[in-house]
Formats: C-alpha cells, structure tokens, sequence
C-alpha cells in the first residue's frame, strides 16, 4: 500500500512506529507523530541535528520541550551520510520517542502547558529572569530560578524535562491562567 502518512489515519490501537522520515518533511512528521493516537514508541532516522535537537543534547527545542511530559525522547546514534544511497548532504540520526506511562502533566492540560512554553521560548529579555520576569513578579522568577539552580541568564533551551513541569505547577494554576487570552496573568 502506498499512502501520504500525514494525510493517513493512524490507528488507535497500541503500535510502534518505526521510519526513515524525509528529511525535508522531518517536523511536519514528527508533530503528526506527536499528535496521534495508540503509538506507544517511535525509532526514526532523520537528520543528525534535528535528532540531537530533539533529544535535547545542547538544549531543548520549544517541541521537545512542549511535549516533554507526554514523552521521553532519545538520540541513540549518529548514522553516516556515507551509509545511504544516493548519499545525501548530512549525517541522519537514530531518533527514539516513548510515549510516558504516566505523563507528567494531565493530557487536560496539554494547551495550557505547551502555550506556557512557547512563552517562555518566545519571551523578551535575556536570560530566564527577565523572560519570566515579564510575565510574572520578577521576585518570583528570580525565587524560582534560585530555588532549581537554575542561573538568571540561563535560556528556556537549558530547563529540563522536570523543571518546565514544575515551572507549570508552581506558576500556571488554574486560578492564574486566563483562558480568555490563553496567556499568563500579568
């Protein structure tokens, strides 16, 4: 059978997806991935540096960071251009996904969670004291900062997997948060 995947129904059923993604097509596969159901893991050779973005090796991309609760994302080897034929213009990477058990965040909160990071990734300032600053007390983002080692002049790429949930809980209660503009309070 020959199909366009992004235009294919998945199934809901439990499987493991397993490709060799175009690498020009590489995001757009992996947020259809991302998105769809039953899959519970993922081994994709794509481009070397996307699949060391994606892993988090040097800093997390706002993606990987916005669907770090939902899944564990692993970069388990360089492949050689050398390898492929026709030979292409960069090295490919062996990409794992595993979708959690138990997530980190309640999947309710999913656009909650994931328009709090593409704050943060998309904030004014330099550093993540005045990013944060600027949407909440600087006091409190300094606090925050402090509390998790976290430097002031550290970027949104620096925070790890538990510390953007934690960033949630503590500062994005539903009290706080204002569906209304899908922003955080000011």
């Amino acid at each position: 059978m020959q199909a366009d995947f992004l235009k294919y129904p998945l199934p809901r059923a439990p499987h493991v997806i397993v490709g060799n993604l175009p690498f020009h097509l590489t995001t757009a596969v992996l947020r259809r991935i991302l998105h769809g159901p039953g899959w519970t893991d993922a081994v994709l050779l794509v481009q070397w540096e996307v699949a060391r973005r994606r892993a988090a090796v040097g800093g997390a991309t706002m993606m990987t960071a916005q669907w770090w609760p939902w899944f564990e994302f692993g970069l388990v080897r360089r492949v050689s251009a050398s390898s492929f034929n026709p030979r292409p213009s960069v090295d490919g990477g062996l990409l794992t996904i595993s979708r959690r058990v138990d997530p980190l965040v309640d999947a309710t909160d999913r656009r909650r969670y994931q328009a709090m990071v593409h704050q943060v990734f998309t904030g004014r300032g330099h550093g993540l004291a005045q990013i944060l600053g600027c949407r909440l007390p600087a006091e409190l983002a300094r606090n925050w900062l402090h509390e998790n080692r976290i430097g002031l002049q550290a970027l949104p790429r620096e925070l790890s997997a538990t510390q953007w949930v934690d960033l949630f809980a503590s500062w994005c209660p539903a009290d706080r948060w204002s569906t209304r503009y899908r922003t955080w309070p000011r």
